[in-house]
């Protein structure tokens, strides 16, 4: 049966889910202690509790420190018993208010930073609670209502603290995601070398097939040249065999040119001989005829003494007539003779002297024969040599006609390959779109689903991711991957960073920090831009948007640096301004 002291001193259940709190600060930590029912008096006890267990506290603090120390082995060298201790006493003795908060957020953030496990830290709250609550019992038993009192208050503060400390460390989860994840964005907005991949791609393409197709055509005319090598060597072969027969030819009929030039020089020898011949039967003539000049005169006087002698003399007159006759007959043969002997001659003269013009000509002839027939030989050696380089050049042909026909095959090849790293490219760009989406979904889903408070520093890494997804959402926009409307662009005053910025809380912390005052104009020209290059798009005006995403990035990047400002302040001064604002 429950005592009847007991039953009147348990809370009633709505005693229990009571909540408020007599404090009088503004900022989230009131909220912790309105939830937990955590007033003034409560902490009036916390003191007495620290009263109570001050011979203790040694071993309180001996007890916690051990159980860190199974938990986490490494942490005790930078969390000392001195460090706990320290903790303790605040926990004890601290006004709650924005000291005591920097205090308990601080030790959280050592253990965090330790890496020490939030749940077994649980464990070792739990313990510790155990061992103040038994030793309430052990010192303030006999006086049970102030016992559940101290005990109310203790649970009420220890409560508050595991709140703190759960929060700590989601907290700083939130700030871990918040990070990775801008990160991540920021790896993944650095592949936005996809679409200039895509089109230079697109124009490596078109290239290679105005190449590829003026290949195939220099294969014709290389493959043509190649023939016409071929055949101007067979060519050049048969004109060279020609040309050694024509030499052959040549030397057989100098050989014959100048044996007749000897044959000729023999006859104008002999056609001398011929008028020294005629001359000597001039002479013979000459003489014939003087005898018959002579005959005939003595005839004539024959016939004179004849008449004289008269009938005696008729007889000698005839004989003297006879011979006359004979003189004058004799006179016209030699006469006949001598016009013969003249004839022959005149015409051997005239053949004398068109065997000589023939002979002058044939030796002419053989000495420009002797002269053409080095260059006879010359020519033909020529000949000879551009054989060679004729079939060297129809081989040198042949073979770059099979070269150009490899290249032409291999720019077909080529060609294959480019639009298949095309396509691996557009398979790419889609696959790390669809990874951002993935990544800003579970960004999203943690921010929204887990209902955490965010920290300034969370907040800023959130707001850096959120402007490095627009900038990527604009540009695979303009690649074709998303639909960005002009509406979905909202005022800089409504995303994240325009809500935190113009918070009054945030002004009355950072009013003034020139990184603060700075990042309103950049900001805004960040959301301008995306406007404009979504409406830009929307009109079919891709070189538009193209310059629009510039300035974006541009403006971006100015915001970006003006956050890295802000949340390096943020670290340096951080009062878990979370728990306070």
């Amino acid at each position: 049966m429950e005592s009847m002291l007991f039953k009147r001193l348990r809370p009633s259940l709505n005693e229990l889910l009571e909540k408020g709190t007599d404090y009088s600060f503004h900022g989230r930590f009131i909220d912790t202690l309105s939830y937990n029912h955590f007033t003034t008096e409560d902490f009036a006890k916390l003191k007495q509790i620290d009263e109570l267990i001050a011979p203790h506290k040694q071993e309180m603090v001996h007890l916690f420190y051990e159980g860190l120390k199974q938990v986490q082995p490494e942490a005790t060298k930078t969390i000392t018993e001195a460090r706990i201790e320290a903790y303790l006493n605040a926990f004890f003795t601290m006004e709650r208010n924005r000291a005591y908060v920097d205090e308990s957020l601080r030790f959280f953030h050592l253990l965090r930073k330790e890496k020490v496990n939030v749940g077994k830290l649980i464990v070792a709250f739990n313990q510790f609670n155990f061992f103040v609550l038994t030793t309430l019992l052990a010192k303030v038993a006999l006086a049970p209502k102030r016992c559940l009192t101290l005990m109310e208050a203790l649970q009420r503060a220890i409560n508050i603290e595991q709140q703190l400390l759960v929060e700590v460390y989601t907290e700083t989860l939130m700030e871990q995601i918040a990070s990775g994840t801008e990160e991540l964005m920021e790896k993944n907005a650095e592949i936005m070398f996809i679409k200039d991949l895509l089109q230079a791609l697109d124009q490596q393409n078109s290239d290679v097939q105005m190449v590829t197709a003026a290949t195939e055509e220099m294969t014709t005319a290389v493959s043509e040249v190649a023939h016409a090598a071929t055949v101007i060597a067979e060519k050049t072969t048969t004109s060279v065999e020609r040309a050694e027969k024509g030499q052959q030819m040549m030397t057989e009929a100098f050989g014959e040119i100048i044996e007749t030039s000897e044959q000729f020089t023999n006859m104008v020898d002999r056609f001398e001989h011929l008028q020294q011949h005629l001359s000597a039967i001039e002479k013979v003539m000459q003489l014939v005829n003087g005898i018959a000049d002579q005959t005939n005169l003595l005839a004539l006087n024959a016939s004179i003494e004849a008449a004289r002698a008269g009938e005696y003399g008729k007889g000698f007159s005839v004989v003297a007539e006879e011979i006359r006759k004979l003189a004058d007959h004799t006179v016209q043969s030699l006469g006949e003779v001598q016009r013969n002997v003249g004839e022959l001659r005149t015409i051997s003269s005239e053949v004398s002297s068109s065997i000589y013009s023939t002979s002058s000509t044939i030796r002419q002839a053989v000495n420009q024969a002797q002269e053409a027939m080095p260059l006879l030989q010359e020519i033909v050696s020529a000949m000879g040599d551009i054989q060679d380089s004729t079939n060297t050049n129809a081989a040198v042909a042949q073979q770059q006609a099979a070269a150009v026909d490899e290249i032409a095959n291999r720019m077909s090849s080529i060609a294959s390959l480019t639009e298949y790293v095309r396509e691996l490219g557009e398979k790419t760009g889609k696959t790390v779109h669809a990874l951002s989406k993935a990544i800003d979904r579970f960004r999203l889903n943690m921010v929204n689903e887990n209902h955490i408070k965010l920290s300034a520093k969370a907040l800023l890494h959130l707001a850096k991711t959120d402007h490095l997804l627009w900038k990527w959402r604009i540009y695979n926009m303009i690649v074709g991957y998303e639909t960005v409307r002009p509406e979905d662009v909202a005022s800089h005053h409504q995303c994240r960073l325009g809500k935190w910025y113009f918070d009054e809380q945030t002004k009355k912390q950072l009013q003034g920090t020139p990184a603060y005052e700075k990042l309103d104009a950049p900001h805004e020209r960040v959301h301008i831009a995306a406007k404009k290059a979504a409406e830009a798009y929307a009109k079919g005006d891709i070189k538009g948007a193209e310059a629009q995403l510039i300035e974006l990035e541009q403006a971006s990047l100015e915001v970006m640096r003006l956050l890295d400002e802000l949340m390096e302040k943020v670290q340096k001064e951080r009062t878990f301004e979370t728990h306070l604002a």
